[in-house]
This record gives C-alpha cells, sequence and structure tokens, in this order.
C-alpha cells in the first residue's frame, strides 16, 4: 500500500501540472483572438456621414433697450409771482402754446402801461422836436437825444409786454403733463421748474449693436418689438440713427423710433423692450451643428478622405438651432462625419453606415 502511495500521489501531481498548462495555453489563445477582434472592429470605426448643403440661415440682431418719449423737457418760469391759475393736472393732454399756469399779473400789467405812456409821450416828443428842427429852433443834439429816447422807451415796452406774456406759461410742445411742481397760491421765481411734458405719440428706444453686427443696419430699416408687459404683441419700428463711434465694449448705439398706438395697448415710457431685428444672409455652406468636434471659439469636423477621416479645422459663422454656417474649411462636395465622431483621432480608419 505504501508502494502504490508513492507512484500514485506523483502522477496526480503530473496530471494537474499538465492541465494547468494546458488551461493557460487556452486563455492566453482566447485573449490572443478577442485582441486581434476588438482590433479588427476599431480598426474600422463606423460612421455616419452628411454632404454640406448651400443656403442661408435666418438671421437677426436681437437687443434690448428702455422705451423714452422722443420730446421729454422740463418747463421753468421766466416770471415770478403767485401761482394764480392750474388750469392742467398730471395725465392731461396739453396742446403746444396751451397755457398751464397763470401768475399774477396785477403788478406786471401796471408796468406795460407805464411803458406804453412813456413811449407814446416820446413818439410826441419826437413829432414836436422835427417840427423845431425844420424852423431851426432846436438843436440837432436834442433831436438825436430825443429819438435815443423813443428807441428806449419801445425797448421798455417791448420787455415790459413780454413779462405780461410770461405771466401765462404755455406748453412748448404738445403732449402729457407728467409732472406738476406747483400748486394755486404757491410763489414762483423765475427759472424755477413748474411741470414736465412728455410727447408718446412717438417713441424711442436706444440699443446696444456689437461691431460684428453694425454694418448689416441701415438707416430705415424695419425692426420688430415686443414688450413683456404687453404678451402676445408684436410693434413695428425703424432704425433713425447710428452712431458712428462703439463705447468700451466695442457696442454702437442705434436709435429706434415707433409710433405709439391709440387705446388699450397705449405704450408709456419708461417700458422695457426687446428688439429684434432682421438681417439679409448671403447663400453659404450649412453643416448639421452635430458634426461639430470642439469649441464653438475652435471648431473642426472630420472630414471622410478615401477610408480615413482627416480632422479639418473650419472658421463659421452665424448659426440657428439646427445649422451653422461654415465661412472657410469646407466644399460642398466633402463628406462630414456627423455620428461617430467622438470615438474618432485624426488618419483612423472608418465604415460608413446609414
Amino acid at each position: 500500500m505504501k508502494i502504490i502511495r508513492q507512484i500514485l500521489i506523483p502522477a496526480i501531481l503530473v496530471a494537474l501540472a499538465f492541465l494547468v498548462v494546458f488551461k493557460l495555453k487556452a486563455n492566453k489563445e482566447e485573449i490572443k483572438e478577442t485582441a486581434l477582434l476588438a482590433s479588427q472592429t476599431i480598426s474600422e470605426i463606423p460612421v455616419k456621414v452628411i454632404v454640406p448643403q448651400t443656403g442661408t440661415i435666418n438671421q437677426q440682431i436681437s437687443s434690448t433697450g428702455i422705451i423714452s418719449a422722443t420730446e421729454e423737457l422740463t418747463v421753468l418760469s421766466e416770471t415770478q409771482g403767485k401761482v394764480k391759475k392750474v388750469y392742467k393736472n398730471v395725465g392731461d393732454h396739453v396742446s403746444r402754446n396751451e397755457v398751464i399756469i397763470e401768475v399774477d399779473d396785477e403788478t406786471v400789467s401796471a408796468n406795460v402801461l407805464v411803458a406804453e405812456a412813456n413811449y407814446e409821450q416820446q413818439k410826441k416828443d419826437i413829432e414836436r422836436y422835427e417840427r423845431l428842427e425844420q424852423g431851426n429852433a432846436i438843436a440837432k443834439h436834442d433831436l438825436e437825444q430825443a429819438r435815443i429816447g423813443l428807441k428806449k422807451a419801445e425797448a421798455d415796452l417791448i420787455t415790459a409786454r413780454k413779462a405780461l406774456r410770461d405771466t401765462k406759461i404755455k406748453a412748448p410742445i404738445a403732449g402729457i403733463v407728467n409732472k406738476r411742481m406747483v400748486e394755486n397760491g404757491q410763489f414762483v421765481s423765475g427759472g424755477m421748474p413748474v411741470c414736465e411734458i412728455v410727447n408718446t405719440s412717438k417713441l424711442k428706444i436706444w440699443i446696444k449693436v456689437p461691431e460684428k453686427d453694425i454694418f448689416k443696419l441701415g438707416k430705415g430699416q424695419e425692426v420688430n418689438i415686443t414688450i413683456p408687459a404687453i404678451v402676445g404683441k408684436t410693434f413695428t419700428g425703424k432704425i433713425n440713427s447710428i452712431g458712428e463711434k462703439a463705447d468700451n465694449s466695442m457696442k454702437f448705439d442705434a436709435e429706434v423710433v415707433l409710433d405709439n398706438p391709440e387705446g388699450s395697448q397705449h405704450l408709456k415710457a419708461g417700458l422695457f423692450a426687446e428688439v429684434s431685428i432682421p438681417v439679409e444672409a448671403s447663400e453659404a455652406i450649412l453643416i448639421d451643428k452635430n458634426a461639430l468636434v470642439g469649441s464653438m471659439k475652435n471648431p473642426s469636423v472630420f472630414v471622410i478622405e478615401g477610408d480615413k477621416a482627416v480632422k479639418r479645422d473650419i472658421i463659421t459663422s452665424d448659426s440657428d438651432d439646427k445649422f451653422i454656417e461654415v465661412i472657410s474649411g469646407l466644399q460642398k462636395n466633402d463628406q462630414v462625419v456627423v455620428s461617430g465622431q467622438l470615438n474618432l483621432h485624426d488618419g483612423d480608419r472608418v465604415k460608413i453606415i446609414q
């Protein structure tokens, strides 16, 4: 029994060693086969391609601004005295040259009467001096002094009459009274603000336009305006002026004007507005945005050349939700990878699939 055990144990060990060697060799062959299959799979990466198309992208320049009145000014008093009557309240419409406020004119009216009397007296003195001068009964110097006195009396009369007119403070423009700073019985002095008038029959919006878009604008060009406070309504305006100098952020000022509709959707100055300016676009090469590799600042695509994918840098311009315009780097007949490019490297072999 001892002899059998001595023979059996080595035999079993040899058999186990042979089995281990066989298994390792089999695993090695399997790993080698798997690697070969993987290399064959990777050697031809499946991709989908597109051919660039030509067309135009609906371009528009977007900006924002605050609506303001085309005319807006503060009316100042040119006289002094106690407010006698207020004719207009906040929100009232005024016509040009319509009286807004009347100041007490008793003293000023008296000054006008004195000036008129003095002027009439000077005129009579001139007539009398001229008759005396014809008979050589008066010195020419006296006549000259009388004529100077008449001119001064005339100037005093003009000044007094203007002072009387100034007691009725009138609207220099048509519009709406936005603020009123005085009340009945209040004393006003020269240069004191009495009210603010805004003319909102026409409105304007100042917007900022980037330098890349400034040459796409022209005077009279139509724009679309939306007001977040007025849902579902689009207004139409026009470019009225374009600035000649950019600011520190390389943006230009442009003025948009629009008519103010009447009725319930009457616009008010101070509202926030969103301005959209449609611009014409020339026909260009367009590709699907999904074809881009990298960022929009440094875009590139993979182009199929033979059975290989070649990475190519491109220069882009405008874009929309689906397409991007290519200025340089592509030809119309290029095959551009649109799917599968995430696994690609420059020079990889590819297989085009539908």
